[in-house]
C-alpha cells in the first residue's frame, strides 16, 4: 500500500469521477483506475461503487476516507515537522536550577516559551549544584541554570544575566530608614547566611563583600533564597540576596541597595557541547542578555 494510491483514493472520492480525478491528478484515467483496483485488493474491499454514471463510495470507502486524509496531512506535515525539530521549535527541553534561579528572568523566558514555541515542552528540575551537573553528564538534563560557570572537556556555558546584590531586611529594621545601606553598617548585625556549594556561588558573594565586618551568623547553611527571605520576614536577621528576589514578601520585607560598587551575581547556562540539542539554543535566545563566559572550567560543586 502506498500514499500514491491513498492519494489517488481520495481524489476520485472528492472528484466524484474517475475522468475528474485523472485531470485533477494530470494522468490519465486507466492508470488511475488500476491504482485504485490495487488498493482495493489491498484492503479486501471495495472502496467504490461502480454500477451507476459515478463512483459512489461504499461503506469502506465512507469508514476510510476520514482516516486517509488524517494520514495524508500528517504526511505532508513531516518535512515542517522536521524543519522545526532542527531548528529547536519542537521537541523536549530538560532544565536544571538552583532553586533561587526561578526568581530572576527565568518565569518570563518560560512565559515567551510557552507563547512563541508551542512544540517545546520545557521540564524544570531543581537540586544542588554537584547533583544537576552529574545528571547533566548522564544526559539526564540538557542545560543547567547556576551561578558559577564550571569547568569541563565538553562543557560551555553562557551568562544569562548579571543580578546586582541587595540587603533584604525585616519591615521597620533602622536601616530600611536609609535609601541606600553601605557594607560597614552591617557591623554587628545578625546575618543569614547561605550554604556553601563550590568556589563562586552566593555564599562565597557574600563573604567576600563583608570582608572586614564583623557580623554575626544568625542562621547558616541555608539552602534555598527564600528561605532566607522568609526568616528576615520573620525578624530574624537581614541577608544579602539577588535583587530578583525583591519581589518576595513585600509585606514584611525591604530590600535596599548597597553603597558603592558591589560585584552582582552571574545567572550562568551550562550545557554539553558535545550533544546536538536545538532546543537549548532556542531557549537561551528568548533571554534578554546573552553572552559567552571566558572559558571553561571542570565540573565541579558549584553555585
Amino acid at each position: 500500500m502506498t500514499l500514491r494510491r491513498l492519494e489517488y483514493f481520495v481524489a476520485v472520492a472528492e472528484e466524484q469521477s474517475f475522468t475528474g480525478a485523472a485531470r485533477a491528478l494530470h494522468m490519465a484515467q486507466p492508470p488511475l483506475s488500476s491504482q485504485v483496483r490495487a488498493l482495493e485488493r489491498e484492503l479486501g474491499a471495495e472502496l467504490f461503487d461502480r454500477s451507476g454514471r459515478t463512483p459512489v463510495l461504499t461503506p469502506a470507502g465512507r469508514a476510510l476516507l476520514p482516516e486517509v486524509r488524517r494520514l495524508l496531512a500528517a504526511y505532508a506535515r513531516f518535512p515542517a515537522t522536521a524543519q522545526q525539530a532542527r531548528d529547536g521549535s519542537v521537541g523536549r527541553l530538560r532544565v536544571g536550577l538552583v532553586p533561587s534561579a526561578v526568581a530572576g528572568g527565568l518565569p518570563e523566558v518560560l512565559r515567551r516559551v510557552r507563547t512563541e514555541l508551542t512544540g517545546l515542552e520545557v521540564a524544570l528540575v531543581e537540586g544542588r549544584p554537584a547533583d544537576l551537573l552529574r545528571r547533566l553528564d548522564l544526559d539526564d538534563l540538557d542545560v543547567v541554570l547556576l551561578y558559577a560557570a564550571p569547568d569541563g572537556p565538553a562543557l560551555a556555558s553562557q551568562v544569562l544575566a548579571d543580578e546586582p546584590l541587595v540587603l533584604a531586611l525585616p519591615r521597620g529594621h533602622r536601616l530600611t530608614a536609609r535609601p541606600a545601606v553601605a557594607v560597614a553598617d552591617l557591623e554587628h548585625e545578625p546575618l543569614l547566611m547561605p550554604a556553601r556549594h563550590g568556589d563562586d556561588g552566593l555564599r562565597e558573594r557574600t563573604s567576600a563583600l563583608l570582608a572586614g565586618v564583623h557580623v554575626r551568623v544568625a542562621q547558616d547553611d541555608l539552602w534555598m533564597v527564600q528561605t532566607m527571605v522568609a526568616l528576615v520576614a520573620a525578624g530574624l536577621g537581614c541577608a544579602v540576596v539577588p535583587a530578583s528576589t525583591t519581589g518576595l514578601r513585600p509585606d514584611a520585607v525591604e530590600y535596599r541597595p548597597f553603597t558603592g560598587a558591589v560585584p552582582g551575581l552571574e545567572l550562568v547556562a551550562t550545557w554539553r557541547e558535545d550533544r546536538d540539542h536545538p532546543p537549548v539554543a532556542r531557549f537561551l535566545a528568548l533571554w534578554p542578555t546573552v553572552r559567552p563566559t571566558g572559558g571553561r572550567t571542570s565540573v565541579g560543586d558549584r553555585r
